[in-house]
C-alpha cells in the first residue's frame, strides 16, 4: 500500500510550466525551420525575357534584376531554341545565385513561330515575293513593299497573335501603320494573316 501511495504521490508532484514553456518554443522553432527548409526546396520560377543564350548558360532580364543560369541537365523540351528576347519562364529550387540550376525552361511559342520571313507572291509580279521579315529582340523589315515600311513587332496577350507597326506612305504624308497578324498552321505550313488579302507563308531556313 505504501509502495503504490509513493507512486500515486509522485504522479502528482507540481508540474515546471517553465520547463513545458521552454520545450514547447523549441518545438515551434525546429517546426519552422523544417518549414523553411521545405519551402526553400520546393520549385520557384523566374519569368523574364532572355538578354543571353549559351550551349549550358541562360541570362534571363526581369525589370528588377538579370540572372544567369546554368542549363545543364534541364527539362529544356519547351525552349524553342532560346532566342534572344523571348518571354521566358524558369523552375529552379533554391536561393537566386550568379549560377543557378534550372530545373525546366519554357520560352513562348509564339514567339520561337515569329521569328523569320513571311512572304507571297507580289500580285503585281508574281515571279517576286513580297511580305516581311521578323526578327529578335522585336525588330520587323519589310520584303519587297517599297510604301509599306515595318520597323517593329510585338506579341500580343492571345496566343498566337501579334502586333506589327510601321507607317505606310501614299500621295500624302507617312501615316502610322499598326497590323495584327494570326500565326497559324495550314496544310503542314506556318501562315500569317494580316487581313487585306495578306496571307503570308514563313519561308524555310
Amino acid at each position: 500500500v505504501g509502495s503504490e501511495m509513493c507512486i500515486r504521490d509522485r504522479h502528482k508532484q507540481p508540474i515546471n510550466k517553465g520547463t513545458m514553456k521552454k520545450s514547447s518554443l523549441y518545438a515551434l522553432a525546429s517546426a519552422g525551420l523544417l518549414l523553411a527548409a521545405c519551402s526553400d526546396n520546393a520549385p520557384k520560377e523566374l519569368v523574364g525575357t532572355i538578354s543571353d543564350a549559351s550551349m549550358n548558360t541562360l541570362t534571363v532580364k526581369t525589370l528588377e534584376r538579370t540572372v544567369t543560369f546554368t542549363t545543364e541537365g534541364a527539362d529544356m523540351q519547351q525552349a524553342n531554341g532560346l532566342l534572344l528576347g523571348s518571354p521566358v519562364t524558369v523552375e529552379y529550387r533554391g536561393k537566386l545565385t550568379d549560377a543557378t540550376p534550372a530545373l525546366k525552361v519554357a520560352t513562348n511559342p509564339t514567339y520561337y513561330q515569329a521569328v523569320g520571313s513571311w512572304t507571297q507572291p507580289n500580285p503585281i509580279d508574281p515571279a517576286q515575293r513580297q511580305g516581311v521579315e521578323l526578327q529578335v529582340e522585336g525588330v520587323a523589315r519589310s520584303i519587297g513593299m517599297a510604301t509599306l515600311r515595318f520597323s517593329t513587332w510585338e506579341l500580343t496577350t492571345q496566343p498566337g497573335h501579334i502586333l506589327l507597326l510601321g507607317e505606310s506612305e501614299g500621295s500624302g504624308a507617312p501615316a502610322e501603320v499598326r497590323m495584327e497578324g494570326v500565326i497559324s498552321a495550314e496544310e503542314g505550313r506556318l501562315t500569317l494573316n494580316l487581313g487585306d488579302g495578306m496571307l503570308l507563308t514563313r519561308e524555310e531556313e
